[in-house]
């Protein structure tokens, strides 16, 4: 997170969505929601920005994809790709959205053409960087198909 304050490529990756995303992708909405709401909050502290504006776009995303990976199969690479797509440009418009309900500028956007070329940056800026943010919790965590094949169950004999 303290990565885009000094190098430019990284004002436009959002870490905290890209582990929210992938914890919610477990198939557990909890999991999915602390995640979110930790990663959230940890966000706003550092960017200095209302506390928990990151925090609720972040819970309410890890559930909404938890739940939607219960009901679809999301684990091939590429659903998993627009997943984050997805994710990212909504996570941006609930956050710019909140801070414009409580009258804070913010300061990377000043008209509609702006927030346009922002919201495409950081959309394409967290679908490539959760390549490789996959990858190495893919390898942190390897006990996922355990955990699906629960899920599978769950939904089908329960």
């Amino acid at each position: 997170m303290l990565l885009s304050k000094r190098l430019w490529f990284f004002q436009y990756l959002d870490l905290p969505l890209l582990i929210t995303v992938y914890f919610s992708l477990q198939r557990a909405p909890v999991l999915g929601m602390i995640t979110g709401a930790a990663a959230g909050v940890a966000g706003d502290a550092v960017d200095g920005g209302v506390l928990g504006t990151g925090g609720f776009a972040k819970t309410l995303l890890g559930y909404i994809i938890a739940v939607l990976s219960i009901k679809f199969p999301l684990q091939n690479p590429l659903a998993r790709l627009a997943v984050v797509a997805v994710a990212s440009t909504v996570s941006t418009i609930i956050y710019v959205g909140l801070n414009l309900m409580l009258d804070r500028e913010i300061s990377y956007i000043s008209n509609w053409i702006e927030f346009s070329r922002v919201l495409g940056w950081k959309t394409l800026a967290d679908t490539l960087g959760s390549i490789p943010v996959f990858f190495i919790l893919d390898r942190a965590f390897p006990d996922q198909p355990a955990a699906s094949r629960m899920a599978i169950k769950k939904r089908f004999y329960e």
